[in-house]
């Protein structure tokens, strides 16, 4: 739709506004992540992300998927971590470069998907809407993914697999080529991130429902479904099966240490952190699926219409409330706000067919008034948004009081020396020392039979431990004071729900102790104790 009138720009106008607001995405990310102290940087960067940096620096040095260099681990999703092994092997520089350029690198991934979805969306709708939809993509989705996670990933599969769909007329004639590589798409949305294994389920579920339904042409349908499938299983099940023979499950670690599947239970994890925008996204996902239950029943869209763009959402919008469904019922520990990255995209695409009929329904001049009234309140509200994402205080961070912990180890322990630590991320990433994770999520099963057997003790002797980290105590003024004699803490195993043995940690065998700050609204400090074992 071609605009003209006051207030209205041209297509050609639009097209190079998309492209400058990527670009500039892109540069104040960057100028962020290259010109802040470190300190300000990891106030953005969740402690999980450092487990995918350490193992992809010890797979490029010939160490294998290890995060401390002593255990095998499979806890990480694996499309991500495919990514950074090659580019730790071609790119080398310190913990801190490695992890600015890192985020950099998602910032491109970004704008390459923001690129994507904008191709998708201005073949269905007028550019107006499409620029909407993209502001909304840069503000509410762009910054907050660069943050060394999968999410970036896993939203560029996503964008690549709808641009692909739209792109060959996904539901047009039969092409098989077309569709072993649709299954191929969704093996890596899957490998971006495990969970979004819902989206190949309801597309696999839909062709073959629709295939066993179809009155003609039935034979065609299930060998078109069957395609998709194995193109899907080219891409998952070596992935799969090296799980099984390597670690013996095809779960990995993490997921089976968060997961209660088959038994629900029912954990309060979703709601606590789904946040505003996954809580708005997962709402439209509803409407949607209602809307489309509901509407009159009409004739075929058209080819060019927006018949693909309505079932690849009604597809994702399926996706997540199944996923949304599994996580209140068996996702149990470690549910954090970017597991809803999906939802938030989904809204974000989603809204730009009701804009689009809104604005035609209007007349030029009001259209034209109150679009451009829209995306000013969207640059304030979304410059705001950022604003408070990239200034976070570091005082507030604990990621920050790790960082310090982390260059204390690295300037006055060996080389040798090894550590063990729940959340270890940051602090083994940049301490470069051999840090074992005691929550589980990169470390293996063999450390789940040890808490399960009351062995903790044991185990940390035969791996060589020196020194035992924490980096929050809730309610206990004591320990925060320094004014305690000894602490025993205990570590649970969420794979066999059961407790170890206590470790005594007692005051004088301290080695380092930060100042005060807060995890959360707890006060609390950061202390690394000498259980006196030699490196």
């Amino acid at each position: 739709m071609k605009g003209t009138g006051i207030g209205m720009m041209n297509e050609e106008l639009y097209s190079k506004a998309s492209y400058a607001l990527i670009v500039a995405g892109v540069l104040v990310l960057s100028l962020f992540i290259i010109t802040a102290p470190m300190h300000r940087v990891l106030t953005v960067i969740p402690d999980d992300a450092a487990y995918y940096f350490k193992i992809a620096q010890n797979v490029s040095e010939g160490r294998g998927l290890t995060f401390d260099g002593i255990n095998r681990t499979n806890g990480f999703q694996p499309l991500w971590l495919c990514i950074l092994i090659p580019f730790y092997s071609i790119v080398r520089g310190d913990p801190e470069a490695m992890c600015r350029i890192v985020i950099v690198l998602q910032g491109v991934l970004l704008a390459l998907a923001a690129v994507l979805l904008n191709a998708v969306l201005v073949r269905f709708f007028s550019k107006r809407a499409a620029f909407v939809s993209l502001l909304l993509f840069m503000f509410f989705i762009f910054v907050q993914a660069a943050n060394g996670m999968e999410s970036a990933v896993l939203i560029l599969s996503l964008s690549a697999l709808l641009l692909f769909g739209a792109r060959t007329h996904m539901l047009g004639p039969r092409d098989a080529r077309r569709d072993l590589i649709l299954g191929m798409l969704l093996g890596f949305v899957v490998l971006a991130r495990l969970d979004m294994v819902f989206v190949p389920l309801v597309v696999l579920g839909a062709k073959f429902g629709g295939a066993l339904i179809a009155r003609e042409g039935r034979s065609v349908r299930v060998a078109r479904s069957a395609a998709v499938l194995c193109g899907f299983a080219a891409i998952f099940v070596p992935y799969a099966v090296y799980n099984r023979v390597s670690f013996g499950s095809v779960m990995p670690i993490s997921g089976a240490l968060k997961s209660s599947f088959p038994r629900a239970t029912l954990s309060d994890y979703a709601f606590s952190t789904l946040g505003k925008r996954g809580l708005l996204g997962l709402a439209m996902a509803f409407a949607y699926l209602l809307w489309r239950v509901v509407r009159p029943r009409r004739p075929m869209d058209p080819p060019g219409n927006a018949g693909y763009f309505r079932s690849a959402m009604a597809v994702m919008a399926c996706a997540i409330l199944l996923h949304f469904l599994h996580t209140i019922l068996f996702m149990r520990w470690a549910v954090f706000g970017w597991h809803y990255v999906p939802y938030i995209l989904f809204g974000v695409v989603m809204v730009c067919e009701p804009l689009d009929r809104l604005l035609s329904c209007m007349t030029v001049k009001r259209s034209g008034f109150a679009y451009w009234i829209a995306v000013a309140a969207i640059v304030v509200i979304g410059c705001s948004s950022v604003f408070r994402n990239l200034n976070r205080s570091p005082e507030k961070s604990w990621h920050v009081a790790a960082y310090d912990a982390a260059l204390w180890a690295r300037q006055n322990t060996g080389p040798l020396a090894i550590f063990a630590m729940k959340d270890a991320g940051t602090f083994g990433y940049f301490s470069e020392r051999s840090v074992i994770n005691l929550d589980g999520v990169v470390n293996n099963r063999e450390y789940q039979a040890a808490l399960r057997e009351k062995n903790l003790n044991g185990y940390l002797a035969v791996k060589g431990v020196r020194f035992i980290v924490q980096h929050a105590f809730w309610n206990r003024p004591d320990i925060i004071s320094g004014d305690y004699d000894a602490y025993e803490i205990s570590y649970r195993s969420r794979l066999f729900d059961s407790d170890s043995e206590p470790v005594v940690l007692r005051k004088v065998d301290e080695a380092y102790r930060s100042r005060p700050y807060f995890d959360g609204p707890y006060e609390t400090v950061f202390i690394i104790w000498n259980i006196g074992r030699s490196e």
